[in-house]
Parts: structure tokens; C-alpha cells; sequence
């Protein structure tokens, strides 16, 4: 009878071994596989704010700090979305008087220059600024940009950098 209960317990842990065993290995191949247990880094994957959203955070870090970079990128997002374009262009160049290297801010700004028919000279300095800053994206960008343009804004190849 002991015997019995001994070899019962051990096939039962033998069988949760076996379980736990399987499941490693089919997390580990999805890892593998999937990456679905890594941190998301394409900015695809990091879940934007929108609408009321953006607006109260837009508000609450220009209440913090009205002379910010990121105060202002909000607000200019947000009023991108109201179609406010005027208003926004204002909150953009306030936010680039303090930080002319965000890559989100150089590009909404040119977005918005393009949207508004400024001259394709004016775009393409703050895309080529874009370029500078960020030389890795610099193809993706003259590209989306001579698109956007329908061909208006050219970009001549300068070199790898």
C-alpha cells in the first residue's frame, strides 16, 4: 500500500513535469518565433494618444510647462486633429525654438508647411534638417515627402550622409 501511493505521487509529479516541460518549450519557440514577449521599439507598436486624450494631457503639460518642447508638440497635435492648422503651426514653431531635434516634431511641421502650400523650398529645409538629424531615415523621409509633394519637393542624393 505504501508502495502504491509512492509510485502515484511520482507519476503524478512525472506528468507535471512533463506539462511545465512542453509549455517552456512552446514559450520559448513563440519568443523565438514571435517576439511576443519582447518590448515593443517600433513606434507602430506604442499605442498613441488621440482626441480628449491628448487634448487633457496636451493641456496639463502646457499648465507644467508652457515654454516646453513636449507641451507644445502635444498641443500642435491636438490642434492638428481639430484641423486648427494656424493654431497648431504656432504651437510647432514655439516647441522647435526649444528643441530642433525631435524627429516627431521636425516631421509634423513639415507635414504641416506642406499642407498649408508653403513654398516646397521651405518644406525641404525643414526635411532636409530632418535628414540631418536622423541621416538612418533620411531616404524613407525625401521619399514620403517628394510623394506627398507629387513631385514638387526633389531631393538630390548628397551622399551617404
Amino acid at each position: 500500500m505504501n508502495l502504491g501511493a509512492y509510485l502515484r505521487s511520482h507519476t503524478t509529479l512525472f506528468a507535471i513535469l512533463l506539462l511545465v516541460l512542453a509549455a517552456a518549450a512552446f514559450e520559448r519557440y513563440l519568443n523565438s518565433t514571435y517576439h511576443y514577449l519582447q518590448p515593443r521599439n517600433n513606434p507602430r507598436g506604442a499605442p498613441q494618444l488621440q482626441g480628449a486624450a491628448l487634448q487633457d494631457l496636451a493641456g496639463v503639460l502646457q499648465t507644467l510647462y508652457p515654454e516646453g518642447a513636449e507641451a507644445n508638440l502635444a498641443a500642435g497635435q491636438a490642434r492638428l486633429e481639430q484641423g486648427k492648422l494656424q493654431e497648431a503651426r504656432l504651437l510647432l514653431e514655439k516647441a522647435l525654438e526649444v528643441d530642433r531635434r525631435n524627429q516627431q516634431l521636425l516631421f509634423l511641421y513639415a507635414r504641416l508647411l506642406l499642407d498649408q502650400g508653403e513654398s516646397p523650398e521651405k518644406v525641404k529645409a525643414v526635411v532636409d534638417e530632418l535628414g540631418r538629424y536622423f541621416p538612418r531615415s533620411r531616404d524613407k523621409i525625401e521619399e514620403y515627402f517628394n510623394q506627398a509633394s507629387k513631385g514638387k519637393i526633389s531631393f538630390e542624393a548628397e551622399g551617404p550622409y
